[in-house]
């Protein structure tokens, strides 16, 4: 079965062959009719040359310029100089397919007067961006470059577009970035005045109590109660001492009057400081609290101010988000149509289209 399949196939490769041979001529002619003519309406004269610039860059691999500047962090994604990888390739390619990059290109070099678009006809703004899709092009490279190819007649017109997407690419991302660190900023700002608000107030209400003699709750609380104590102990102990000189000694003793100088010392300290502990018990749990909140609140104020300071580097200065690699310059020459490629294959079809018609008529003279 096999070998009859095989003889098959030879059979008709031979027959091929020598249809070939036998046909020669009008397949030459053909062939080279083809080619001539598919010369001829390749030419300028039918299909409009184009030419192609080129810009080719790197996406940053950071977006936040205080990340980058003053991070310590010794991360790769921190580096400044830092190449993106397949993420930041794909965020630039949907920032270059944006309609507003789009609409700027149009608008700037006039591309539906440019292109021969009537505004009168049917849909020409379809036709405008079927036009602009077809001329323009947007690739990533297997280097995770983004390339930027731009087909014009003109190739002054070429590689001016394509320069103007690759600064038109750079000022959009640094207007989406800087408009959402501006609303960032205003947060925080806001965020930081009502922290320092709030710090003052309460330090307002340490300044009242420290009027009140409340300035350091533990230490003065420790202090005056340790010498409330002694003091007490030394009324006590007098008071006791007194009973029992005053049943042998008679009043005008200087030991009796030094007792009794003692007791009132005693009394008049106990008095002199119990106002002083009231006024830590009144203010004492206040004044702890107060400053336990100031002491958090300022380290949330550090945080916010440092938050500040990084935002507004974000929100009012710019860095490049790319590495230029290729500027778009005027092409010499053209890269639209590819003539040889366009009469290889128009001779090749032709003469393959003149071999099936031939074959054709020898299968239907052997029916």
């Amino acid at each position: 079965m096999f070998q009859k399949a095989r003889e098959t196939v030879y059979l008709e490769s031979t027959s091929v062959f020598m249809l070939i041979v036998r046909w020669w001529k009008p397949l030459l002619v053909v062939t080279l009719i083809a080619a001539l003519a598919s010369l001829i309406f390749s030419g300028p004269s039918f299909i409009t040359p184009k030419f192609r610039s080129t810009v080719v860059f790197f996406p940053a691999a950071t977006n936040s310029i205080s990340k980058a500047i003053l991070e310590s962090s010794g991360a790769e994604n921190q580096d400044i100089l830092a190449f993106g990888a397949e993420k930041q390739a794909e965020q630039m390619l949907q920032i270059l397919k944006s309609d507003e990059i789009r609409n700027s290109i149009i608008k700037k070099f006039d591309l539906i007067n440019h292109y021969e678009i009537d505004p009168t006809e049917d849909f020409p703004q379809t036709r405008l961006n079927e036009e602009f899709r077809d001329n323009i092009n947007f690739s990533r490279t297997e280097f995770m470059s983004i390339r930027i190819d731009v087909l014009d007649h003109n190739p002054i017109i070429a590689s001016a577009i394509a320069n103007e997407i690759y600064s038109l690419l750079d000022t959009m991302k640094s207007k989406i970035q800087h408009s959402r660190a501006s609303a960032a900023l205003q947060i925080v700002e806001q965020t930081y005045q009502e922290k320092l608000d709030v710090i003052k107030i309460k330090e307002d209400s340490l300044t009242k109590l420290r009027n009140f003699g409340v300035m350091d709750f533990s230490n003065q609380s420790a202090i005056w109660s340790e010498e409330f104590a002694r003091a007490f102990s030394t009324y006590n102990n007098e008071v006791a001492a007194l009973s029992v000189l005053n049943k042998y000694l008679k009043e005008t003793d200087t030991t009796v009057i030094n007792t009794k100088a003692r007791i009132e010392g005693a009394n008049a300290r106990m008095k002199q400081l119990q106002p002083r502990l009231d006024r830590m018990a009144a203010f004492g749990g206040a004044s702890v609290s107060l400053n336990e909140e100031l002491t958090l609140d300022r380290k949330e104020l550090s945080v916010l101010k440092e938050q500040y300071n990084r935002l507004k580097i974000d929100a009012r200065q710019t860095l490049s988000h790319t590495f230029i690699v290729n500027k778009a310059e005027p092409a010499e020459k053209k890269a639209y149509p590819t003539r040889w490629l366009i009469v290889l294959l128009s001779s090749t079809g032709a003469f393959l289209l003149a071999l099936t018609i031939l074959l054709t008529k020898e299968k239907l003279k052997e029916i």
